[in-house]
């Protein structure tokens, strides 16, 4: 039965190949319709070929009756092979294609971000199966709503594809045009009119007149916006709390005294004549002399001024919500509430009327005059010990002056011994030094590993003298390595993006000295079981 399955698919893949896809579809149906269904018990050939029935539906316009078999190819080829196998993934990738198309979005951008996690695993984040995953994914995330983040995956994912495959290249041209149809329908009509123009543009520069993808792009450029598609309104903003109500201003009520206690004993005020003089400061400033008394302009305080008690010395025994600071409130929280019925002893003030202006001119207040200075006996002597070192020092400086000129004229001694030797070359610093080249066959010294979940940082130090560009492999701890990416000569650090977060993966770093030598690092790998 198992070599049955296995010429039954090689001539269903004939037909597919001849456009046959109805023949293709009735060979693999009649074959299909007396094996066990039991995943448990399928064989490789049985597995194989349910997943063709499969995606040989799709083609046909029918999800519906395709997605059992793909649902039966993806749990045979787990239990066959592992998550991991080229058939698993080719399985995983077609029953995510089947559940977006019959609605069930969910499940299928799961799929494809495992398919994403393991073809970047096995092939690299930069290889076309990779790109083309994230653009299958960002047309489910778009389908279930995520408008932004679809639109943000497929243009990375184009940019990416454009600049490692070229402009040229059908698959590029393709998710270019479907960003430009996705940001058309969202109402971003500025850049899809961009995307779609470029688009064109490529499939008129590098594909034939009579290429179907070409006709496909034209088409979808004059296709107006979908008017069903409604992009999720963002979350509204919180509402601004309105600011607290503030208490109607109250009069405090001045108190008035009992009987028994009687007045106060307060002494009379009498001001002060016109024509006595003031004979002692009304104000000492902190710092300034006793003698430089002055009368201080007065002045009414700014409302900043109210900000210069916050660091007064508050009580520190009283609570800090009875704590009460000019500025804060116009009033003390102990005269509030004193609108109510009057109690015993209190009674309200009236305001009082505004004064009049005063018609007297200010009072002048005569000033002692300023002590004068003391002259400096010894300021003399500083200025003579000056000028007399000025002296010494202009009669040092001609004498050694007339003492090199005598010893120009002066001839050298007659033996042939020089006159004077020349005094010995200062020593420079020490030259800095170049590390030595490293011998051919060195691999990369110092290879670590930094696990941050969501991504694995590694870093390496490239030998001295080394021109060969730099291979980074990995894969699942335990199962063969892939190469994720090739760097240029002198790269030293790695980031490696897409990869599960519970499952650990080891790395290599590779140096390609020549064709025929390369050299390798030990494997570093995670630890996220223990």
């Amino acid at each position: 039965m198992s070599s049955g399955f296995a010429d039954l698919t090689v001539q269903a893949h004939q037909l597919v190949s001849e456009g046959d896809l109805t023949g293709a579809e009735r060979l693999l149906a009649d074959a299909l319709s007396d094996a066990d269904p039991r995943p448990d018990n399928a064989s490789p050939e049985l597995a194989e070929a349910a997943g063709l029935q499969a995606r040989v539906l799709v083609a046909l316009g029918e999800p519906h009756s395709a997605r059992g078999w793909a649902a039966f190819a993806y749990a045979a080829a787990t239990r066959l092979f592992g998550r991991s196998d080229e058939r698993t993934v080719t399985a995983a990738a077609t029953l995510a294609a089947v559940l977006h198309r019959v609605g069930s979005d969910a499940r299928a951008a799961r799929l494809y971000s495992d398919v994403i996690i393991e073809l970047t695993a096995r092939d690299g984040p930069e290889s076309q199966r990779v790109l083309a995953a994230h653009a299958d994914l960002a047309t489910v995330e778009y389908a279930r709503g995520q408008c932004e983040v679809a639109r943000d995956r497929l243009q990375d994912a184009w940019e990416l594809h454009r600049e490692v495959y070229g402009d040229g290249h059908p698959s590029g041209i393709k998710m270019l045009a479907k960003l430009g149809a996705m940001e058309r329908d969202c109402g971003r009509y500025a850049d899809a009119h961009e995307h779609l123009t470029l688009a064109e543009e490529l499939c008129r520069l590098h594909l034939d007149p009579d290429d179907p993808l070409a006709a496909q792009v034209a088409g979808l450029a004059r296709a107006a916006a979908d008017p069903d598609h409604v992009c999720p309104a963002p979350p509204p903003a919180p509402a601004p709390e309105p600011p607290p109500a503030r208490t109607t201003p109250v009069v405090p009520a001045a108190r008035v005294p009992p009987q028994d206690e009687g007045p106060h004993d307060l002494q009379p005020y009498s001001p002060p004549a016109l024509d006595e003089p003031v004979e002692t400061p009304l104000y000492h400033p902190p710092g300034r002399a006793a003698e430089t008394a002055h009368v201080p302009t007065p002045r009414t305080a700014p409302d900043a001024d109210a900000d210069a008690l916050d660091d007064y010395p508050w009580p520190p025994d009283e609570p800090a919500d009875q704590l009460w600071r000019p500025g804060a409130d116009p009033l003390p929280p102990t005269v509030v509430g004193l609108t109510g019925d009057e109690p015993d002893g209190v009674r309200r003030v009236p305001p009082a009327p505004p004064e009049p202006p005063s018609r007297y001119l200010p009072v002048h207040v005569p000033r002692p005059p300023a002590a004068e200075r003391r002259a400096l006996p010894w300021l003399p002597l500083v200025v003579l010990g000056v000028v007399v070192a000025l002296l010494l020092g202009t009669i040092a400086v001609i004498a050694g002056v007339s003492r090199v000129d005598d010893r120009r004229d002066t001839p050298p001694p007659a033996t042939g011994a020089p006159a004077s030797s020349a005094p010995p070359p200062t020593s420079a610093g020490p030259a800095p030094s170049t590390p030595a080249a490293a011998k051919p066959g060195t691999p990369p010294g110092s290879f670590t590993l930094t696990d941050r979940r969501d991504s694995i940082v590694l870093s390496w130090t490239y030998p001295a003298g080394a021109e060969g560009p730099v291979v980074v492999a990995g894969g699942r701890a335990g199962q063969p390595q892939g190469t994720f990416a090739t760097l240029p000569a002198g790269s030293a650090d790695y980031i490696a993006y897409g990869l599960d977060r519970t499952t650990d993966y080891c790395f290599t770093v590779a140096l390609v000295w020549s064709t025929d030598t390369v050299a390798r690092t030990g494997p570093v790998c995670t630890k996220r079981r223990r």
